[in-house]
């Protein structure tokens, strides 16, 4: 099996890492990558799975992943992002809460007070972007 249809799992791996280090090296990720992952990845393979983690329209993470020159190490600009691998667009984010109104006519109290909280929790993160 192709090692780039471990991508994801790359990217899971680096955002655990930048999130719980200030800097991470690329030989660190690589390090995590072949323990986790069960084989080596090169040090190219990790600068693209962070420029497309960055950069990549089709993936939608934009993840705010900087460089820092002089330690020589990746860290996330934004301490508050979240990794998500589904992104959703605003229209997305309307259609779900037009079908959350109508499902929550046939839901029990209780119910529509935890689908208002999820609905709240994903227009938080979509209406502050």
């Amino acid at each position: 099996m192709p090692q780039n249809k471990f991508a994801l799992a790359r990217y899971a791996i680096i955002d655990k890492l930048l999130k719980k280090n200030n800097y991470v090296k690329t030989s660190t990720v690589m390090e995590n990558c072949k323990r986790n992952l069960g084989y080596e990845v090169s040090r190219r393979t990790i600068q693209m799975d962070m420029h497309s983690m960055k950069h990549d329209n089709f993936l939608g993470l934009f993840a705010p992943i900087e460089y820092c020159s002089k330690r020589k190490a990746y860290y996330y600009s934004d301490s508050d992002y979240e990794f998500a691998y589904q992104q959703l667009n605003l229209n997305e984010v309307d259609l779900l809460e037009n079908a959350c109104s109508i499902a929550a006519r046939h839901l029990q109290p209780d119910q529509c007070i935890i689908l208002g909280d999820v609905l709240f929790k994903i227009k938080k993160k979509y209406m502050t972007k």
